[in-house]
């Protein structure tokens, strides 16, 4: 009983300062339309349905009625690919243009959104991160494989017509879970340019610590990564054929260790 008090105080605080900054960001984009300028939009949080998070409804409300152009300033983790996906046909039916300007990360769903952008600018510190659709659960049905393998298609479809790479390419890069910096990300297409930061508004926070958790959890060692792809597969053959080049970087890990 304790424990859940606590719990709905959190959450009831999280709602308050959600609340709280979604206050400012619509006073900043009034005054943005005041000096006929661009309307700014910040996607600073997980993409989401949860309290605190960015939803295509909340996006939705922050497209100014007169159709002006409007600047994403992103600096995001990622968060739900659905969610996404709803921003992006968000985007893609309003009828200004939307330019985005990427601020340390668009990591993940964040990245998948700049697909939906008629340009995308990228500060000297940013980076990208490109992977497949997952859930959080170690045992999946086959529906739940077959749904995550339609969304990680549909991604490499975005992925490639925005940047002009082959979609063979892009799902090398997905499923090894690729990050670019800013200059990788203008020569691969991914991004037009590198802007200076000078101009932007958003204060960089270190990288949230479920994304340094990821880079440095036992998990993602080639042997963890192996004896995953084979449980999901079913079989060796099958893991090997799926995940090229994984089965040889766990024998040499392992070999390393000896």
């Amino acid at each position: 009983m304790v424990d859940a008090h606590f719990h709905s105080v959190a959450m009831a605080r999280k709602h308050e300062q959600f609340q709280a900054k979604a206050k400012a960001q619509r006073q900043a984009c009034i005054r943005a339309e005041q000096a006929n300028g661009p309307t700014v939009i910040s996607i600073d949080s997980v993409i989401g349905q949860e309290p605190g998070e960015l939803s295509a409804k909340w996006l939705r409300g922050q497209l100014p009625v007169d159709g002006r152009d409007v600047v994403l300033q992103i600096h995001c983790e990622g968060g739900s690919v659905f969610e996404a996906l709803a921003m992006i046909d968000v985007l893609t039916a309003y009828r200004g243009q939307a330019k985005a300007v990427v601020s340390s990360m668009a990591l993940s769903a964040a990245s998948l959104l700049l697909t939906a952008c008629d340009e995308i600018e990228v500060t000297p510190n940013a980076y990208l991160m490109l992977h497949n659709a997952h859930m959080n659960d170690s045992e999946l049905s086959e529906t739940e494989r077959d749904l995550l393998n339609s969304l990680s298609e549909r991604m490499v479809g975005m992925y490639s017509t925005r940047s002009g790479q082959p979609a063979s390419k892009i799902r090398q890069m997905m499923d090894a879970e690729t990050f670019l910096d800013a200059a990788e990300s203008v020569r691969l297409g991914f991004a037009d340019r590198v802007v200076s930061p000078s101009n932007l508004r958003i204060v960089a926070r270190s990288i949230p610590r479920r994304i340094v958790a990821r880079m440095k959890s036992p998990a993602q060692t080639a042997v963890a990564r192996w004896n995953k792809a084979v449980a999901a597969c079913g079989s060796v053959n099958v893991a090997d054929k799926t995940n090229p080049g994984l089965r040889l970087k766990m024998l040499a890990e392992v070999n390393s260790k000896r």
